[in-house]
């Protein structure tokens, strides 16, 4: 079973409350790692990149959620070399997670497969 049907599954109608409060809340984060991408504020970069990576995964947006690892682990470290690219690759992302969630939420019965794409 797809995250997203499991997450029906568990949480019932509040499943979509779930997802509408992520494609709410998940543009500041976005923008929050793209604004700190310019200077670059890797701690900054980290934190938003941390609550994404946990909030994406949790909606079954894996792909999503990989880039943002990605960039809280390599703003941890310090080797995080090109950071407005790293930035322009979550904003990518999140507009296919965005996408395939809303897609989702049209047609509830519809297999969450979009979001592995």
């Amino acid at each position: 079973m797809e995250m997203l049907d499991e997450l029906r599954a568990i949480a019932g109608d509040d499943a979509t409350a779930i997802v509408r409060l992520f494609l709410e809340d998940a543009p500041r984060l976005v923008r929050q790692v793209e604004q700190a991408s310019a200077t670059p504020d890797l701690p900054a970069m980290r934190e938003a990149a941390h609550a994404l990576k946990s909030s994406s995964a949790n909606i079954g947006a894996l792909a999503l959620s990989s880039v943002a690892r990605r960039i809280e682990t390599a703003a941890r470290t310090g080797t995080l070399e090109r950071p407005a690219v790293a930035a322009a690759l979550l904003i990518a992302e999140f507009g296919r997670a965005r996408e395939a969630l809303l897609a989702w939420l049209a047609t509830p019965g519809q297999s969450s497969s979009l979001l592995s794409r």
